[in-house]
């Protein structure tokens, strides 16, 4: 499955992830699921359940019709949203290579504490 990749890869940077800000994946699987999940991807982050996707509406990462998983309906969207301590989003992506841009991640999370700074 590619989310449970994505969760693996997204686990390389997981500490350095967790020393800039809070950090959650959410899943809307049951948590048995989502324990099976944490398991084959060895994802030590926290796993909210969304099982209603209340909180995937909130942030509008459902499946939209012009994005990577726009045919699908009931599942949210794979991405990430930054948001900072004053509940202000900074970043709101829909990106199926969420993991592998961990990077991106960080240096978007650098840039925010700059600009905070200010």
């Amino acid at each position: 499955m590619m989310c449970v990749q994505q969760l693996g890869e997204l686990q390389a940077f997981a500490a350095d992830l967790q020393a800039q800000a809070d950090v959650y994946t959410i899943n809307r699987d049951p948590p048995a699921d989502a324990a099976q999940v944490r398991q084959s991807s060895g994802l030590t982050l926290p796993i909210l359940y969304d099982q209603d996707l209340t909180v995937a509406s909130q942030y509008d990462i459902l499946p939209q019709p012009s994005q990577p998983m726009g045919g699908m309906s009931g599942v949210p969207q794979m991405g990430f949203v930054i948001i900072d301590a004053q509940g202000i989003i900074w970043v709101q992506r829909v990106d199926i290579f969420f993991g592998e841009h961990g990077g991106q991640i960080l240096e978007i999370l650098g840039i925010i504490s700059v600009m905070s700074e200010k």
